[in-house]
């Protein structure tokens, strides 16, 4: 496998794990928001951990089967997600 998927490889299982952790915390902080769309919140940190995984899987798959753009989108996939879920949560927290 070339170095780019290996490397790819070994920051989504660091950010499964982290990404887990960052599940927990978020939960433990929406557990005291009052805001409707909490439940949208609870699932969308549960899937932090998950995009990280899709990720590392959808490379190792698509790397030599499909074109780099979509390999590209699938590195990116994980950071976006949890940036769109940082920038969510920091607009649900009462002023």
């Amino acid at each position: 496998m070339p170095l780019p998927v290996i490397i790819n490889s070994l920051v989504c299982v660091a950010g499964t794990i982290l990404g887990a952790l960052l599940a927990v915390a978020s939960i433990i902080s929406i557990a005291n928001m009052k805001v409707p769309w909490v439940g949208a919140l609870l699932i969308a940190a549960l899937l932090v951990p998950v995009m990280f995984i899709v990720s590392g899987v959808g490379v190792w798959i698509a790397y030599e089967r499909v074109p780099q753009l979509v390999v590209f989108g699938l590195v990116a996939l994980p950071w976006l997600y949890g940036t769109v879920f940082v920038l969510a949560m920091l607009s649900s927290f009462e002023g």
